[in-house]
C-alpha cells in the first residue's frame, strides 16, 4: 500500500543579509510539524513636533485661566515595521522511528537522525541559530556579533529572519535521567512588514460538484478488517471477521450494489440499493486517505466499522501562504 510521505518543516541557515540560503549552511528538520503558526505585525510609531516656535497669545480679559493647548496636535509617522513568527516545535526521541520524510527541497531523509539517547542532542541543533557568530574576516567592527539568519520553511510557508528569543522545556526523562522529550518555543523577527504574495484568485471548487445532483454523492462501504488506506487505494482489505460484507459493484459509477451480512450461526440478510462508487480508489487517487479521513470526520483510519459508508471523493480545501 502506497502511503503519502510527510513533508516536514525545516530551519535553514541564511546569509548575514538574509538575501539567500547560505551555501553549505546548517539545515535542521523538525521532528513533528507544528500545529499553529502565529504571526505578529507591528509599526514603530513616533511623535513629530508641529514646528511651532511662536509664544502663546496673551491671556485676554473675560476668559478663563485654565491650561489650553496651542496649535494643532502633534502628528505621528511610522518608522521601520517588524514581523514576528512564533512557533512551537516538539522533539521526542522516545517516539522516534526510521520512517522516511521529505525535507523542504523534496529530498527523502531518514528519521534515524532523531533516534538518539538524549533529546538535547537534537535541540542543540536548533540552538545553533540563537548563538551569535563571530564576525567574518574583513569586518569593520570585530566586536559586533550577530546570530545567523534563519529561514523557516514548511511547504509554501516561508519566513526569513533571525531568532529573537528561544525557550526550551524538557518534559520527559528516562530512568537514568536522560532527557527524552522537549518543546521549543521559537520566536523569529524580521525588520519589515512581510505580506504574503499569491498568484491567481485562489478559488477552490469541489470536483464534479456541478455535475452531481444533491443527494447523489457516491459512497463506498467499508469491509470487515479494511482500513481507510486500503479503501483509498482500491484494495480489498484483510480477512473477514465475524461480520462479513460482500458486494458486487457495477461497471459504472451509478451501478447498484447488493450487500449481504451473516452473523455467527444466525442468518441475517439485507439488500441495500444505492449509487456507490465503482472503484473506491479512482475517485480520489492513491495516497489521499489523510484528506478523506479529515473530510469524513474519521479519527482512526485503521479501525473502520464494517458497513460504514464513506465518501471517497470528499476533500477539504487546503490553504497555504507564500
Amino acid at each position: 500500500m502506497a502511503e503519502q510521505t510527510i513533508v516536514r518543516a525545516e530551519l535553514i541557515e541564511l546569509k548575514d543579509d538574509l538575501s539567500d540560503v547560505l551555501p553549505s549552511g546548517k539545515r535542521v528538520p523538525v521532528q513533528f510539524n507544528p500545529e499553529t503558526l502565529k504571526l505578529s505585525y507591528s509599526n514603530q510609531i513616533q511623535a513629530q513636533n508641529n514646528g511651532s516656535s511662536s509664544a502663546p497669545p496673551p491671556r485676554q480679559a473675560g476668559r478663563g485661566s485654565g491650561n489650553q493647548s496651542q496649535g494643532t496636535p502633534a502628528r505621528q509617522f511610522v518608522g521601520a515595521g517588524t514581523t514576528k513568527l512564533a512557533v512551537q516545535l516538539t522533539f521526542d526521541v522516545s517516539a522516534a522511528t526510521s520512517d522516511a520524510f521529505l525535507n523542504s527541497a523534496g529530498q527523502k531523509k531518514s528519521g534515524e537522525l532523531f533516534m538518539v539517547d538524549d533529546v538535547r542532542r537534537v535541540t542543540a541543533q536548533v540552538l545553533y541559530f540563537m548563538k551569535p557568530k563571530d564576525p567574518g574576516a574583513g569586518a569593520r567592527d570585530a566586536s559586533q556579533r550577530v546570530p545567523p539568519g534563519v529561514r523557516f520553511l514548511w511547504g509554501k510557508f516561508l519566513f526569513d529572519g533571525i531568532v529573537e528569543s528561544l525557550e526550551e522545556n524538557v518534559e520527559f526523562f528516562s530512568a537514568d535521567g536522560k532527557a527524552l522529550r522537549a518543546s521549543i518555543t521559537l520566536n523569529l523577527i524580521q525588520q519589515s512588514i512581510l505580506v504574503p504574495a499569491f498568484t491567481g484568485d485562489g478559488r477552490v471548487t469541489r470536483p464534479n460538484a456541478a455535475a452531481a445532483p444533491a443527494g447523489t454523492t457516491p459512497l463506498a462501504p467499508a469491509r470487515s478488517g479494511q482500513s481507510l488506506q486500503q479503501m483509498s487505494d482500491g484494495q480489498p482489505g484483510g480477512a473477514s471477521g465475524a461480520l462479513s460484507i460482500g458486494g458486487s459493484f457495477g461497471a459504472g459509477i451509478g451501478g447498484s450494489v447488493g450487500v449481504s451480512a451473516s452473523v455467527g450461526s444466525l442468518g441475517i440478510g439485507a439488500s441495500v440499493g444505492g449509487s456507490l462508487a465503482a472503484s473506491p480508489g479512482a475517485a480520489f487517487g492513491s495516497g489521499g486517505w489523510q484528506r478523506i479521513a479529515a473530510a469524513n470526520g474519521i479519527e482512526n483510519p485503521r479501525a473502520l466499522d464494517p458497513g460504514q459508508f464513506i465518501d471517497l471523493s470528499a476533500q477539504r480545501p487546503r490553504i497555504v501562504t507564500g
